[in-house]
């Protein structure tokens, strides 16, 4: 796996969190597709099978990322990750919010990754 790709595509989650604090549905869209791609690259590199809508829940079972939001960062991962995203500002609110908590749990763990040497 190629760390410091890694730690740029969490560089960017980073950014892409302040924008969901925010609340703004582009940097939903923007977090939900980079938590996806990074997960989908640990799923591949450990030579996993990647199933669509379960993403995290894999992820979490290979102790890649904290188990106990998987069913909700899934349900947002296939919301948000997908072609056609939430425009209910209501919706967008909530999903930000839950969206959030995923990524305070996630992007430390997704940091802590380093190449071993």
């Amino acid at each position: 796996m190629d760390f410091e790709k890694l730690q740029q595509n969490v560089e960017r989650l980073e950014k892409a969190a302040a924008g969901v604090k925010a609340g703004e549905a582009s940097a939903l869209r923007e977090f939900a597709v980079g938590l996806k791609d990074v997960l989908t690259a640990f799923l591949k590199d450990r030579r996993e099978p990647v199933r669509t809508g379960q993403i995290f829940r894999d992820a979490a079972a290979k102790n890649i990322v904290p188990g106990d939001i998987a069913p909700r960062a899934d349900a947002l991962i296939l919301r948000w990750a997908g072609a056609v995203t939430p425009q209910d500002p209501q919706a967008v609110k909530d999903d930000a919010a839950k969206l959030l908590t995923v990524a305070e749990k996630t992007i430390p763990v997704l940091k802590a990754y380093r190449k071993d040497k």
